[in-house]
């Protein structure tokens, strides 16, 4: 049974190439580069969690957003919550965006790199992470 749902959201744009966002967690955080994610609030569809989330980390408004991209994979794992072990499912999305923006950072985060593909690669450790990117970049590929 899952206990929590969550998103992860790479924002990205296509001009003039390819760069997707990453953020890097706090050290208290555990200092790990991710992209955008967060939980599902009650009430709230994943999607609408992908808006809240992109602007509470990046400052992204809604309105900025040109296409939000179901990447059609998801995960399960368990993770320590507030000192519970809890059974936590992961949704993956994209954002796609005009171009790259001034990143306004939550105090989860502390650092930010637009990065091309390669560049992601060598940042992202986990990989649900890299699993994801990689759907985004088939997704772009096979639009273009």
């Amino acid at each position: 049974m899952v206990e929590r749902t969550n998103v992860q959201a790479f924002i990205f744009t296509k001009e003039p190439y390819f760069k997707v966002l990453i953020l890097k967690r706090t050290p208290e955080r555990s200092g790990y580069w991710q992209p955008a994610c967060g939980g599902v609030d009650r009430d709230e569809s994943p999607k609408e969690t992908v808006i809240r989330e992109a602007f509470e980390e990046t400052g992204l408004y809604e309105d900025k957003i040109l296409n939000i991209i179901d990447l059609e994979y998801s995960f399960s794992y368990k993770e320590t919550k507030n000192g519970k072990l809890m059974n936590m499912q992961d949704i993956c999305f994209a954002v796609e965006v005009s171009r790259e923006f001034n990143v306004e950072l939550s105090d989860e985060h502390e650092e930010f790199k637009w990065c091309t593909e390669n560049e992601a690669k060598e940042y992202l450790e986990w990989e649900h992470n890299l699993i994801a990117l990689d759907k985004l970049l088939e997704k772009v590929q096979a639009s273009s």
